[in-house]
């Protein structure tokens, strides 16, 4: 009897064939064996399909599955029926791996074998590079921790950057919703990672495992969604009333409870900051959007001193440290459109940013 493998990378393909190669010999280029690779090929209508054959032709782990177009959800539930691993790891097609990807993983999840395991990405195709050989570097902690200390979106709402255990998502029915996960109808990730929390760890704090590596180099590709040619990104979070104050009410009970809540290693604490600097700009944004009054007084506050603060303490660069620093409240809603909609007037000033504040270090967790 053939023996299963410890992990199943799935990769949903859709239109992928400027990127799929490189995506394909990260797979290929693993230093750790005891996977399968499952492709499927989602109706392309380019020559994605048959880079997949000649690769799986080429490479013993790997298979492909051949499908009508359904969406990304729809294909990595193809993948999930037909993986035989202990483990699932999702991988887009227009992505990569680094080199010890597999490897990391696998040696993290035997030591923390209770924990969820989950690593860092990088945009930055140069730092990727840098860091493909880097020793192995994670921490234990703990969702309560994570939710303060990290990019929010990054652990509990992506799904390439895990290792999920597949006799887990089996037996709670854990699939991806068919009627999202297309242009104009996106979100599967989160609501994949929110009914996974609910079902798995409802209520608890859990362990996670968290790999600092950036083991994950995500491609900027408008046109990356599975389903069909997509022309823009995921639409940005609708506005919300009353933003600003509640941001406030829920920071100040943190600082009371963690009075050292920044006082821990200045990369780690850095995540929170710039969590709060960024929804705060999304608070003064909505506020705009829906004609609510704002005073200063209503983001100028003691939480936002003490964060930016922070920042000028340990020389740490977040990009909204400038722009609340300056203190317009008109930039800083315009920096936040600018950042929801990936505009080269985020990136232009953020390197600006960057540029008037010499030697001040910025987490690689934060490098587009």
């Amino acid at each position: 009897m053939e023996t299963a493998p410890l992990v199943s990378v799935i990769v949903p393909v859709y239109n992928a064939a400027e990127r799929l190669p490189a995506c394909l010999d990260s797979v290929r280029g693993q230093t750790f064996g005891d996977f399968e690779c499952i492709l499927v090929d989602d109706g392309s209508p380019d020559d994605s399909g048959a880079l997949c054959d000649q690769f799986a032709a080429g490479f013993a782990a790997a298979r492909v599955i051949h499908k009508a177009n359904g969406g990304v959800s729809s294909a990595r539930n193809a993948g999930l029926e037909a993986a035989r691993g202990r483990y699932v790891l999702f991988l887009d097609a227009d992505d990569e791996l680094a080199p010890r990807a597999l490897e990391y993983a696998a040696r993290v999840q035997a030591e923390a074998p209770d924990a969820l395991v989950w690593w860092e990405y990088t945009r930055d195709p140069a730092l990727f590079a840098r860091q493909k050989d880097a020793p192995l570097q994670w921490e234990r902690t703990s969702r309560a921790a994570q939710e303060t200390a990290s990019d929010y979106t990054l652990v509990f709402v992506a799904v390439w950057n895990k290792l999920f255990p597949l006799d887990t998502l089996r037996r709670h029915g854990l699939s991806f919703d068919c009627s999202i996960g297309y242009a104009g109808a996106t979100g599967e990730d989160r609501k994949f990672m929110a009914e996974f929390l609910e079902r798995v760890y409802p209520g608890e704090n859990f362990p996670l495992a968290h790999i600092q590596n950036p083991l994950y180099h995500y491609y900027n590709n408008p046109v990356s969604m599975t389903a069909t040619p997509q022309t823009g990104s995921d639409e940005p979070d609708p506005p919300e009333p009353d933003y600003c104050a509640r941001l406030r009410a829920e920071y100040e009970e943190k600082l009371r409870v963690a009075p050292d809540l920044l006082a821990g290693e200045p990369f780690a604490a850095a995540c929170t900051v710039r969590i709060y600097l960024r929804s705060l700009a999304f608070g003064m944004w909505s506020a705009d959007r829906l004609g609510e009054p704002l005073a200063r007084r209503d983001w100028d506050t003691p939480v936002t001193r003490t964060m930016l603060d922070f920042c000028r303490r340990q020389r740490v660069f977040v990009p909204y440290y400038l722009p609340f620093r300056l203190g317009s409240a008109a930039f800083i809603r315009r920096f936040y459109d600018w950042d929801i909609r990936r505009s080269a007037w985020f990136f232009r000033f953020r390197l600006l940013f960057k540029l008037l504040l010499p030697g001040w270090q910025e987490p690689p967790a934060f490098k587009e």
